[in-house]
Formats: C-alpha cells, structure tokens, sequence
C-alpha cells in the first residue's frame, strides 16, 4: 500500500493531450513542510483524469503519491480519492 501525502490544491492547469487522447495536467500544491510544489500526471496515468475533478478545489486537500525524476521534476504518480468531497471527509476523519 502506497503512502499518500495530504496537500493542499491550489491550481490546476492542463497541461497536454497524449497521442492516445489522455490528458495530462500540472498541479500546483502545497505541502506539508510547508512549500509549494509543481507537479504534473504523466499523459497515460489515470490520475489524469482524476485530477479533472479538483479543477475547481482551489484550497481544498487532496491526497498525492508523486516522486522526482533526476532532473529535479516532480510526477504525480496517484491520487487516493476520486473527488475533492470524499479527499475532504477523509482529512476530517483523520484529524478526530
């Protein structure tokens, strides 16, 4: 089981369209040390999709698995929930 970061949202942008018609987005989020981050799903991810939903969840948490590449790019691997609702119920449960 991956472990997911709680971030917060704070923009979404599209990014590109694959050659298979996948979207790819960047995210800008903060996290939790406190700094911003640039991120973006690879063209062929699912979480491509997911990230369609926080589109409009400017300062809402969302729940990140992402890593840097050599370069010092940040890819955003997953995403724990589907919707910015069921990523914000979760953070609430965890903070009781």
């Amino acid at each position: 089981m991956k472990d997911f970061e709680k971030c917060t949202v704070l923009k979404v942008e599209y990014r590109n369209t694959s050659y298979y018609g996948n979207n790819s987005y960047w995210l800008i989020f903060l996290i939790s040390e406190g700094h911003f981050e640039r991120g973006y799903t690879s063209p062929n991810a699912s979480c491509g999709y997911t990230i369609q939903n926080y589109k409009y969840a400017e300062g809402k948490p969302i729940f990140l698995d992402y890593h840097y590449t050599k370069g010092g790019k940040c890819i955003i691997d997953s995403i724990k929930h589907n919707s910015p609702d069921e990523a914000e119920k979760y953070a609430q449960t965890l903070e009781k």
